[in-house]
């Protein structure tokens, strides 16, 4: 019986179809680098005090760009909308890079900045010092 069962399988398997071949392994995939967020920047605020926001800017190329902050708010006497690079430490720097005063109509100014290869910190702070409550908001972009 043995025997038969081997002379069977023997002969099944000659009058198979050859095996079709492996398919080749998929190449590996390289992931993709992280892209940098080239902006616009912008954020808003509603509030009766400072408010801060922070942003990493890039730039597709390190080097010197044009930094432009446009700012639009609901007060009628304007408020200033900062921005202030960070240090290595985390903490804000004491001179600001550029600022406006914002107002209902918008306002925007320019600056010459250095953006490193990995980007450049910065802490944009609205300065409300009346403490009454405005709402408003700002852009930022960087253009080479």
């Amino acid at each position: 019986m043995k025997r038969f069962v081997a002379v069977f399988v023997l002969l099944a398997a000659a009058c198979s179809p050859p095996a079709a071949e492996a398919p080749a392994p998929a190449p590996l995939e390289t992931p993709a680098a992280p892209t940098a967020d080239l902006g616009p920047y912008t954020n808003s605020w509603d509030a009766s005090e400072f408010s801060r926001f922070r942003h990493t800017l890039n730039a597709a190329t390190p080097g010197a760009h044009t930094l432009t902050l446009q700012a639009t708010t609901d007060s009628s006497g304007g408020e200033t909308v900062a921005i202030y690079p960070v240090g290595a430490d985390g903490a804000r720097e004491t001179v600001r890079i550029v600022f406006v005063i914002a107002d209902v109509d918008g306002t925007s100014e320019a600056a010459n900045v250095d953006i490193p290869a990995g980007g450049l910190p910065v802490e944009v702070v609205v300065e409300n010092a009346g403490g009454r409550r405005h709402a408003g908001n700002y852009t930022i972009t960087i253009a080479p």
